[in-house]
């Protein structure tokens, strides 16, 4: 049986989806969407790491890569409603 690594992307990743979810589960309670840009910025940056940690682990493009196109599409839709605002 192989033995899994934990590794600092794995840290950083399980920061970031704390975050996330502390963020969304406040928004939702309070029903205060001021944080909505953050949250969407945070779960790029995880989207990012997590395409990143199946890169090394498979050493494949295809995931790594859908991966990284979906964290910058949504990296992109959050500049730019920001900016519209």
């Amino acid at each position: 049986m192989e033995e899994k690594k934990f590794d600092i992307l794995m840290l950083y990743q399980i920061i970031f989806v704390i975050l996330v979810m502390l963020i969304g589960i406040y928004g939702k309670v309070t029903e205060n969407y001021n944080l909505l840009p953050l949250m969407l910025i945070l779960l790029s940056i995880t989207l990012l790491i997590m395409g990143l940690r199946e890169y090394k682990r498979t050493k494949s493009l295809l995931w790594g890569i859908f991966l990284l196109c979906t964290s910058l599409y949504i990296l992109f839709s959050v500049v730019e409603g920001i900016i519209n605002n």
